[in-house]
């Protein structure tokens, strides 16, 4: 495609309404740079990480004296395997994939953030900003005076277990009882010792309030609960694990119920539920299979919802667009702006969609086509483009439409392809807490089908009563279905609407049968009757 867009309508992305910037990211490795920016009050080492220097950190480990035992050549080997299976993810240099390098620190306590790792910041797609951002305002609703020297507190206390903060400004994590750490996290401190720390500087750059605001707000409660909830409960390496897997779904239901969002917002022009300040109950239904029958009916439902998705994914690249051109239409005016501006994030995508067929909209719209045709010969276009562009101009759609159809024929594919990437990234299709399932490569085996790690991790969440942020020991069968649904989307023993039928349900009370012997299979389930009401589960953790 050689049709050049102008610069305002080249991109695929629109920060107001995704919040995050739409690409492939990492969870496991935000989080130590999210402890780094909870540490110290959202301010930022800048790295100092030689990240192709492996073996010289490696070396000056074992020359500190602090890691003895491996002088040969084969116990060096052997530590080397230790560091990158556990301590260090090596990756590929550049794209040129010459040679190998540090691309990231395993969270594995307080002192992973030392490692300045990933180098570049923009690989996190803004969720360690935004997240943290998050955090700080689930502690002002619950009426903190300082927000940030608390929640510094409380991560410290909880993935800080055997190690002090040194002073501002560098926040430097100080080994005081190395019996509280695990060997892992041990070795990890040791070899991130030869690091040297900058000192914290504020982060550039902004973070977009959520258009979203109550669900956000119960995406912070839970991971801020969670931290809370559990982090005497927990190891370090495990109570990470279990952060990583809540903010992995949570960014990912998260992601859904913003394209639905908008996709009502444009069709109906009301705002919808999921933008008020107090979230409702989800409106998703992500049927989730716990049988492992694959090509079984149940099978089958979890796979049509991921392909229901996908389409989603698909459409929303046209509603952001929506958003992008109105609002490039209307800066040409900018008392009306400045009004919307002024607005609180959801009411400016509201105020913002009511205009879409506004005169002036359609004025810029048209008068964007017209360039486009008008300049295409010059920019090298070829005569299937530029008739191509002559068809869309001349249909009956509305000059807004035919600009959509335009930018949706160059970009979508794109746009597409990184929006996908995002959504299989957080649903965590190559990690062990994924809710998706199947080859990365091949989207017609996806499947929703959490792990066991994703089901730890998400029961852990559903004893927290969210009101009063205390842990519960026992909730009856009904009572978690109910929650896994309300909180995260998550349907279990009924079918989606729109696939509802006698085989569906059927299949769904089989799927049923298969969730409670997993639940009996982690231990905290017992199964004394068919009644609801007394199937009681337990929490995973035992009593407190």
């Amino acid at each position: 495609m050689t049709i050049t867009l102008p610069k305002a309508l080249r991109t695929y992305q629109y920060r107001p309404l995704t919040v995050f910037s739409l690409l492939d990211v990492d969870t496991d490795r935000v989080l130590p740079r999210l402890l780094e920016l909870c540490v110290k009050g959202g301010r930022s080492s800048p790295p100092t990480t030689d990240a192709e220097d492996f073996a010289g950190y490696r070396d000056r480990m074992l020359a500190s004296g602090a890691v003895i035992g491996f002088e040969d050549k084969a116990d060096r080997a052997l530590l080397d395997g230790w560091l990158r299976s556990c301590v260090i993810e090596m990756g590929a240099v550049s794209r040129s994939r010459t040679g190998e390098q540090m691309v990231a620190a395993a969270p594995l306590s307080l002192a992973s953030y030392r490692a300045g790792l990933p180098t570049e910041r923009v690989r996190h797609r803004g969720v360690d900003d935004i997240v943290y951002r998050l955090l700080l305002d689930e502690l002002e609703r619950r009426g903190s005076g300082n927000p940030r020297a608390e929640l510094r507190g409380i991560v410290a206390a909880a993935t800080g277990k055997g190690l002090a903060l040194g002073p501002e400004p560098r926040w430097e994590p100080q080994l005081v009882d190395p019996d509280r750490l695990d060997i892992g996290a041990l070795l990890e401190f040791r070899f991130l010792e030869a690091i040297e720390m900058g000192d914290a500087r504020p982060v550039a750059g902004g973070v977009f309030p959520s258009p979203l605001p109550g669900v956000a707000a119960d995406l912070a409660a839970t991971l801020l609960t969670h931290v809370e909830s559990y982090g005497d409960r927990l190891p370090t390496p495990a109570l990470m694990s279990s952060f990583a897997a809540l903010l992995a779904v949570g960014l990912f239901t998260y992601t859904l119920r913003t394209d639905r969002a908008a996709r009502e917002l444009i069709l109906a022009g009301e705002r919808p539920a999921d933008m008020a300040d107090l979230a409702p109950a989800s409106g998703l239904e992500l049927y989730c299979d716990f049988t492992g029958d694959l090509w079984s009916e149940s099978d089958r439902m979890c796979r049509r919802c991921v392909e229901r998705d996908l389409d989603r994914v698909r459409q929303a690249f046209r509603d952001r667009m929506t958003f992008v051109v109105v609002e490039n239409a209307l800066s040409r005016g900018p008392e009306e702006m400045a009004r919307i501006r002024a607005l609180p994030p959801a009411d400016q995508l509201v105020a913002l969609a009511a205009l879409k067929d506004h005169r002036r909209v359609e004025n810029f719209a048209g008068a964007r086509l017209d360039d486009l045709i008008d300049g295409a010969p010059d920019e090298g276009a070829t005569e299937a483009e530029i008739e191509f562009l002559r068809r869309i101009q001349a249909s009956d759609s509305s000059e807004l439409d035919k600009l959509l159809d335009v930018l949706a024929d160059v970009n979508q594919d794109k746009a597409t392809k990184n929006s996908v990437k995002w959504y299989s990234s957080v649903g965590g299709i190559t990690k062990p807490y994924g809710v998706l399932q199947g080859s990365n490569a091949n989207r017609r085996s996806w499947r929703y089908a959490p792990s066991d790690e994703l089901l730890q991790a998400l029961l852990l969440a559903v004893f927290v009563d969210p009101d009063t942020r205390t842990v519960r020991n026992r909730l009856s069968l009904r009572a978690v279905l109910d929650i896994l649904h309300e909180r995260f989307g998550i349907l279990v023993d009924r079918p989606p609407a729109f696939l509802d039928g006698a085989e569906a349900r059927a299949a769904a009370d089989a799927n049923l049968e298969a969730f409670k012997v997993r639940l009996q299979l982690l231990g905290c389930f017992d199964s004394l009757s068919d009644d609801f009401s007394v199937q009681v589960v337990h929490h995973p953790l035992g009593a407190a």
